[in-house]
Protein backbone atom coordinates (compact mmCIF):
# COMPACT_ATOMS: atom_id res chain seq x y z
CA UNK A 1 0.00 0.00 0.00
CA UNK A 2 2.79 2.49 0.81
CA UNK A 3 4.15 1.80 -2.54
CA UNK A 4 1.10 2.20 -4.32
CA UNK A 5 0.53 5.87 -2.46
CA UNK A 6 3.69 7.11 -3.00
CA UNK A 7 3.23 6.37 -6.58
CA UNK A 8 0.03 7.49 -6.94
CA UNK A 9 0.71 10.86 -4.90
CA UNK A 10 4.25 11.22 -7.49
CA UNK A 11 1.23 10.60 -10.66
CA UNK A 12 -0.32 13.24 -9.19
CA UNK A 13 2.13 15.72 -9.07
CA UNK A 14 2.98 15.60 -5.02
CA UNK A 15 6.29 14.94 -4.28
CA UNK A 16 5.35 13.35 -0.71
CA UNK A 17 7.04 10.56 0.83
CA UNK A 18 5.12 8.01 2.91
CA UNK A 19 7.27 8.92 5.88
CA UNK A 20 6.30 12.65 5.48
CA UNK A 21 2.56 11.17 4.18
CA UNK A 22 2.23 9.92 7.65
CA UNK A 23 2.95 13.29 10.13
CA UNK A 24 0.76 14.93 7.48
CA UNK A 25 -1.77 12.30 8.18
CA UNK A 26 -0.98 13.43 12.14
CA UNK A 27 -1.29 17.02 11.28
CA UNK A 28 -4.36 16.68 8.91
CA UNK A 29 -5.87 15.70 12.71
CA UNK A 30 -4.19 18.91 14.24
CA UNK A 31 -2.48 21.49 13.05
CA UNK A 32 0.20 22.68 15.39
CA UNK A 33 1.16 19.73 17.54
CA UNK A 34 4.82 19.38 18.85
CA UNK A 35 7.27 17.14 17.52
CA UNK A 36 7.06 14.81 20.45
CA UNK A 37 2.80 14.66 20.28
CA UNK A 38 4.10 13.92 16.41
CA UNK A 39 5.67 10.60 18.02
CA UNK A 40 3.17 9.63 19.67
CA UNK A 41 0.50 10.08 17.16
CA UNK A 42 2.76 8.32 14.12
CA UNK A 43 4.27 5.65 16.19
CA UNK A 44 7.90 6.91 15.61
CA UNK A 45 10.72 7.93 17.49
CA UNK A 46 12.23 11.06 18.13
CA UNK A 47 15.17 11.07 15.61
CA UNK A 48 13.12 9.76 12.85
CA UNK A 49 10.32 12.69 13.25
CA UNK A 50 13.43 15.84 13.78
CA UNK A 51 14.81 14.10 10.25
CA UNK A 52 11.33 13.85 8.41
CA UNK A 53 10.10 17.43 9.80
CA UNK A 54 13.37 19.11 8.29
CA UNK A 55 13.46 17.05 5.44
CA UNK A 56 9.77 18.28 4.88
CA UNK A 57 10.37 21.89 6.04
CA UNK A 58 12.52 22.08 3.17
CA UNK A 59 10.05 21.01 0.59
CA UNK A 60 7.81 23.50 1.69
CA UNK A 61 5.23 21.03 3.33
CA UNK A 62 5.46 22.11 7.08
CA UNK A 63 6.24 25.64 9.17
CA UNK A 64 8.07 24.99 12.59
CA UNK A 65 7.38 27.98 14.94
CA UNK A 66 8.78 28.27 18.64
CA UNK A 67 5.93 26.99 20.87
CA UNK A 68 4.85 29.80 23.11
CA UNK A 69 3.79 27.76 26.16
CA UNK A 70 7.39 25.87 25.89
CA UNK A 71 10.09 27.79 24.66
CA UNK A 72 12.22 24.57 24.35
CA UNK A 73 10.02 23.24 21.44
CA UNK A 74 8.32 24.12 18.68
CA UNK A 75 5.19 23.25 16.62
CA UNK A 76 4.64 21.83 13.71
CA UNK A 77 2.14 23.19 11.30
CA UNK A 78 0.74 22.53 7.70
CA UNK A 79 1.74 25.29 4.87
CA UNK A 80 -0.31 26.84 2.85
CA UNK A 81 0.53 24.80 0.08
CA UNK A 82 -0.50 21.60 1.96
CA UNK A 83 -3.63 22.73 3.25
CA UNK A 84 -4.49 24.15 0.01
CA UNK A 85 -4.27 20.53 -1.43
CA UNK A 86 -5.37 18.71 1.65
CA UNK A 87 -8.66 17.65 -0.16
CA UNK A 88 -7.05 16.10 -3.37
CA UNK A 89 -4.25 14.44 -0.91
CA UNK A 90 -6.61 12.96 0.90
CA UNK A 91 -8.61 11.72 -2.16
CA UNK A 92 -5.91 10.03 -3.35
CA UNK A 93 -4.70 8.42 -0.22
CA UNK A 94 -8.99 7.25 0.17
CA UNK A 95 -8.72 5.91 -3.73
CA UNK A 96 -5.28 4.55 -2.94
CA UNK A 97 -6.77 2.37 -0.30
CA UNK A 98 -10.13 1.60 -2.15
CA UNK A 99 -7.49 0.32 -5.03
CA UNK A 100 -5.54 -2.03 -2.57
CA UNK A 101 -8.22 -3.78 -0.63
CA UNK A 102 -10.16 -4.37 -4.27
CA UNK A 103 -11.62 -8.23 -3.91
CA UNK A 104 -11.23 -8.65 -0.17
CA UNK A 105 -14.13 -8.77 2.11
CA UNK A 106 -15.37 -6.82 4.45
CA UNK A 107 -14.77 -9.54 7.70
CA UNK A 108 -11.19 -10.33 6.02
CA UNK A 109 -9.99 -6.55 6.46
CA UNK A 110 -11.86 -6.46 10.14
CA UNK A 111 -9.95 -9.65 10.80
CA UNK A 112 -6.82 -8.54 9.47
CA UNK A 113 -6.74 -5.60 11.61
CA UNK A 114 -7.83 -7.52 14.57
CA UNK A 115 -4.43 -9.29 13.93
CA UNK A 116 -2.27 -5.94 13.40
CA UNK A 117 -4.24 -4.63 16.70
CA UNK A 118 -2.91 -7.89 18.12
CA UNK A 119 0.62 -7.34 16.96
CA UNK A 120 0.68 -3.82 17.89
CA UNK A 121 -0.47 -4.29 21.33
CA UNK A 122 1.74 -6.90 22.17
CA UNK A 123 4.77 -6.40 24.76
CA UNK A 124 7.86 -4.83 24.01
Amino acid sequence: MNRILQQNLHKAGHNITVEQWVVLTGLFDQDGRTPTELCDATLKDKPSITRILKNMERGGLVICMDNPEDGRSKRVFLSKKVKSAEKQLLAIAAATEKQCVEGITDEEIAQCMVVLNKILNNPR
